[in-house]
This record gives C-alpha cells, structure tokens and sequence, in this order.
C-alpha cells in the first residue's frame, strides 16, 4: 500500500497552456500585443545586440504564462515550447538550422497592455549565448502548410529549471521568456524572418503552446 502511494505521489503529470499574452517587439510594430502573429530576426549574425546597441534593425517577441495550476515543489522533467510558422516561408531546413529560433531569458518584467517600444532599454532579451534555454530548426517544411518548430527548453545552456521553480513560487506564478534568432532578412529577403502564428489565432492546434512534465 505504502508503494502504491509513493507510486501515486511522484506519477509524471504532463499540461500544455497557452500564453496569455505575447509582445511583438519591433521598432515599426503597429499592434505589438494583438497576439496575432509572433516574429524574430536578427542582423550581422546576431540575434539579438549587445547592452546599449542599437536594436532598430532586429525584431523578437515575449511570452508569458500563468503558472497558478502547478503545485508548489513541483518537480519538471520535461518542457517543450511548440510554435507554427506560417506556410511557405523564405527560408529553408538548412537556412533554418544555421540559424534557429531560440527561447531566452528576459532582462526586466513586461506587461502586455502597456508596452511600448521605448522600453527595451529595461525589458529585453538577455543577450549572448548563455541566456539561451533551447533552440530548434523546423526537420521540413511542406508547401502550403504551417511549419512545426519544437524548442526543447532544458537543452540550455541556459537553465529553464530555475526558472520554472521561481515563477512557481513567486506571488504572480508568472514565467515569461523570449524567442530571437539570429535569419537575417536583409541577406536572405523579406520574408526570411520566423513569422509565427500567436495565441489568439482562430486555428487553436495553432497556437503556441508550452508542455510541461512534472512530479510532485
């Protein structure tokens, strides 16, 4: 009896949620928090510039979720991050895997309803490669039709472990992160960006999604 209930207690439970809400971030964005779409670029091989350079040529966006459900000591074991690019892209596999989409920490707090572009100097992406949860490339892209990429978020270098336990215990039980990466329209054209369909898209198998394993 005592086995089955140790058993009971430390069973896997696996949730999948939806952010409740995103930013666009991009100097030129008309409706950056509509949720409509998701997109990152980059420029001259980064994906996002170093503290107190200029960021008007990249573009990234925020996501946020509510972590109220997960029970506080919650163990993870696993976390993926899902998202849909739109048919057709200007990129391919191979651009793609030399360039990937990345999740990576925030530097400051973001609130979707008062965003505004001036203040990327106090929330933006946490820059260089340690930041970094994950990254992932789409493995193919079939014509007219929306293209899967699945970031493994404990791949690190970065450890979204820690993240996961403090947003957890944190009063709001709110986790944010970034995505960026590094495509580069200006060398690979216009629509060589990740145009990603967000959360409120009519299609909901379409909709970003965080899954997440845990033990508890």
């Amino acid at each position: 009896m005592l086995l089955l209930a140790a058993f009971v207690c430390f069973a896997p439970k696996t949730v999948t949620l939806v952010p409740k809400e995103t930013v666009w971030v991009y100097e030129n964005a008309s409706s950056p928090a509509d949720g409509t779409f998701l997109r990152a670029w980059g420029a001259e091989g980064k994906s996002w510039p170093a503290e107190g350079e200029d960021a008007g040529q990249f573009s990234c966006s925020y996501l946020k979720w509510d972590l109220s459900d997960i029970p506080a000591g919650a163990i993870l074991k696993s976390a993926k991050l899902e998202f849909f690019n739109i048919a057709n892209p200007g990129f391919t596999v191979d651009s793609a895997k030399k360039t990937p989409l990345e999740a990576r920490a925030i530097a400051g707090a973001f609130d979707a309803k008062t965003w505004t572009f001036d203040m990327l100097s106090k929330v933006h992406p946490a820059p260089g490669a340690t930041a970094v949860y994950g990254s992932a490339y789409p493995k193919e892209i079939l014509n007219d039709a929306p293209v899967p990429i699945a970031i493994d978020l404990m791949a690190g270098p970065n450890l979204f472990e820690k993240l996961f336990k403090t947003a957890v215990a944190s009063p709001t039980h709110q986790l944010s992160l970034s995505i960026t990466s590094a495509i580069d329209p200006s060398a690979g054209g216009r629509s060589a960006v990740y145009k990603l369909y967000g959360q409120t898209d009519a299609h909901e198998n379409l909709r970003p999604r965080l899954t997440l394993t845990f033990e508890f």
